[in-house]
């Protein structure tokens, strides 16, 4: 089974339905919740998606992605140690090196993001879902 890391932007997609990248991203979620794929994020990455989630819209919406999330994907945390190693690696986006480390540090295959351009060092596979998709045709 693959492992794979899901960024903020990809559970966005799905939550606030963003065309054409909702149809992607909601058949990742769908291959997580049918337990093809093994599905990870961070707690990062659920932290930030209350936050915009609860400021566009309200704490009830909010509240409700992050339990549905959480049913579909395992939450991993992070530590003094992927914070210090995306400082050492100099990402040009914080989070970004901290999501990456994550995902590194727990041997996660892929990482699943729009932002593939944010991680042109990675040494794990960096992929939008549409591309993650075709992997497995």
């Amino acid at each position: 089974m693959k492992n794979i890391f899901i960024d903020t932007d990809i559970f966005l997609d799905t939550i606030l339905d963003r065309k054409p990248h909702s149809e992607f991203s909601n058949q990742l979620l769908s291959l997580c919740e049918q337990n093809i794929i093994d599905g990870h994020t961070s707690c990062l990455v659920i932290a930030n998606l209350y936050y915009i989630i609860n400021k566009i819209s309200n704490y009830q919406k909010a509240i409700r992605a992050i339990g549905k999330i959480r049913s579909l994907v395992s939450v991993l945390p992070f530590t003094n140690k992927e914070i210090g190693e995306s400082i050492n690696a100099e990402f040009q986006d914080f989070e970004d090196g901290v999501q990456y480390f994550v995902a590194v540090n727990h041997k996660i295959d892929c990482l699943i993001t729009r932002n593939t351009k944010d991680f042109k060092k990675a040494t794990i596979s960096i992929l939008t879902p549409r591309e993650f998709l075709q992997t497995l045709k």
